[in-house]
């Protein structure tokens, strides 16, 4: 069966989304503690009025202001103390009358009173409050619902849930939230030659650092990931783990290395044979052995082995993905920049150079962001992603570009990264 080779970089991102459109997502129950930086599966309403009494906003004396004409004096106004009010359960009413009592931020409000007194204006003498400047009424008091009302909109759909989002929600009394099932990807490094780190590595093998950084990445994007052993460079064991991973429920299937043209490549022939390719190559630098199709219910990528085109062509092709299957927006974040040196480019493919950025504030041009391009980029140079902080994205057309040329960069942090 025939499929699509050496596409252009825009046909490989369409193709991808075309694969998620209609794929269904499912909820389930967390607590609040084990939500942080999920993704709420419909919008949440509050259950109770906060706050759910009226109470003080300060530390001071709660008075009713209907009582204090016949109270003012020469030097302002004197009312006798009553039992303080602290914040926590009441179980019986309490009236302020002809006192003023004294209550700390947070207490229940006494039925009739209307205002506070605070502590900062307030002299108390043989258990007398005496004060010369009248409050406004409901000064420094939280009304119920003042800060949320029942039945109000709180925080709505496919929100990804942060710190604050799940103290809102523990504020309302809430224990457990309906979000969205991650993303599950499996993945698995291909090659004879890969070593585990902390292990003795012989000539000819090289230390995995794929597995680490990529699952380390795909954990930051809001998946749940399995990592699969190492899978060796024989067509037997491809066929077998590739059996295996269609009984396996999963979103995504990852494999790392074996996408060439090497007498060992054997990835795209199987995924052939048990799923179906959907494009192979890509038009793009690193990353232009990249595989893409289906196998069984997921979607499967196969990408380069050098970590550099690994890291690249999975922020660039399975990020949009994942951002899918969370309701979230699949478009990158892309700002423009401003090249502090010559960047050379001969070939017509898209690039996606190493690069860091900085926030430039100039007296004339206000703030601007410069790019420099890190290091060597080749596509095993794993150093130049650890130097860099964001992409800069050459497309076809661009070709040798002069220091202050405008360019187009992807900030890492999107990526979770």
């Amino acid at each position: 069966m025939s499929f699509p080779k050496k596409i252009n970089h825009s046909q490989a991102v369409t193709l991808i989304l075309q694969q998620v459109e209609n794929k269904k997502v499912t909820n389930e129950f967390l607590s609040l503690d084990c939500s942080l930086g999920r993704v709420l599966a419909g919008p949440v309403t509050a259950p109770v009025d906060v706050p759910a009494f009226e109470c003080s906003r300060m530390d001071g004396y709660a008075i009713n202001l209907n009582i204090l004409q016949s109270r003012q004096q020469a030097s302002g106004y004197v009312l006798s103390l009553g039992d303080a009010i602290h914040a926590t359960a009441q179980s019986q009413t309490v009236l302020c009358k002809n006192k003023a009592i004294p209550i700390m931020t947070g207490g229940m409000l006494p039925a009739d009173a209307n205002a506070i007194v605070l502590k900062e204006q307030a002299i108390i003498e043989n258990n007398e409050l005496s004060f010369t400047e009248l409050p406004k009424e409901g000064e420094y008091i939280r009304t119920a619902g003042s800060d949320l009302q029942k039945n109000q909109a709180v925080v709505e759909s496919f929100q990804r849930l942060n710190s604050a989002h799940l103290g809102l929600l523990a504020s309302l009394g809430l224990s457990k939230v309906k979000v969205l099932k991650q993303p599950h990807v499996v993945l698995m490094m291909t090659g004879d030659e890969l070593v585990k780190p902390g292990m003795s590595c012989l000539p000819g093998q090289i230390y995995d650092a794929n597995t680490t950084m990529l699952s380390a990445l795909l954990t930051d994007m809001g998946c749940k990931v399995t990592v699969l052993d190492t899978l060796l460079d024989t067509k037997e064991a491809v066929s077998k783990r590739m059996a295996s991973i269609k009984k396996m429920k999963c979103d995504v299937v990852i494999s790392v290395g074996g996408v060439s043209m090497g007498d060992k490549d054997w990835i795209p022939l199987v995924l052939q044979e048990q799923g179906e390719v959907l494009f192979h190559k890509v038009q793009i630098k690193p990353g232009f052995p990249m595989l893409f199709g289906r196998l069984k219910n997921a979607l499967f990528y196969g990408l380069p082995g050098n970590p550099v085109s690994a890291y690249s062509t999975l922020c660039q092709y399975v990020f949009p993905v994942i951002q899918k299957l969370k309701k979230q927006c699949s478009k990158k974040i892309t700002w423009h920049a401003t090249l502090c040196h010559d960047l050379p480019k001969t070939h017509s493919r898209c690039e996606f150079f190493r690069g860091y950025y900085e926030r430039i504030s100039d007296m004339a041009e206000g703030n601007q962001i410069q790019v420099t391009i890190c290091g060597g980029q080749q596509s095993s140079r794993i150093e130049s992603l650890a130097d860099a902080n964001c992409f800069v994205v050459l497309d076809e057309a661009q070709y040798d570009l002069k220091a202050g040329s405008r360019v187009n960069i992807q900030p890492f942090m999107q990526f979770g990264s």
